[in-house]
């Protein structure tokens, strides 16, 4: 299922796009996919610069009511996505990266480079954790409950459950993180 954002965080050529591609992907359901897609795109040239706003509002509306109604009964879902077969299927035979310390020193022999710089990153990353592993202090990436600032909404193939501004801050961490242990 695609992200779906509050109506205030969207533009209007946001939704446009939105429920275009949406559109899209229920065509490949049908069996004249190209034929189809052919046509709805056709459609949406023929407005592509309506000037009027209340016309062009008025014209996605007419034209996600029209989607609900043609929409394919049973459309194709990928395998792999939300509501495929296989969807998840192999998350359970994932392994945390914790049972390598479970190795014997006689493994982690074979692995020499490898875990030396395991254990190095192990260490940096005790030394730098923010502050919320220390007793009473408050939880980390706190800054965003607390000031809620403007900030453009993630899609879900970002982190869903993590604002923009947190994957912004863990990546950078994980970089600086990555830069030292190579060091």
């Amino acid at each position: 299922m695609a992200f779906s954002a509050p109506a205030a965080y969207l533009t209007h050529q946001q939704k446009v796009l939105w429920f275009y591609k949406r559109a899209l992907s229920h065509l490949e359901s049908w069996d004249k996919y190209r034929y189809y897609a052919w046509l709805m795109r056709a459609r949406f040239e023929e407005h592509k610069n309506e000037k009027d706003m209340t016309k062009a509002i008025q014209l996605l509306r007419e034209a996600e009511e029209d989607f609900w109604y043609r929409q394919h009964p049973q459309p194709y879902i990928f395998s792999d996505s939300p509501g495929g077969t296989s969807y998840e299927r192999y998350e359970c035979y994932k392994v945390s990266e914790n049972c390598l310390d479970t190795w014997h020193p006689s493994q982690k022999a074979m692995y020499p480079d490898y875990f030396a710089k395991r254990e190095k990153g192990k260490k940096l990353r005790g030394e730098t954790l923010p502050p919320a592993r220390k007793e009473g202090d408050l939880p980390p990436l706190w800054w965003h409950i607390v000031i809620r600032p403007q900030e453009r909404q993630c899609r879900e193939t970002e982190r869903p459950h993590l604002s923009c501004l947190q994957v912004k801050y863990i990546t950078e961490h994980t970089l600086a993180l990555i830069k030292k242990i190579s060091e």
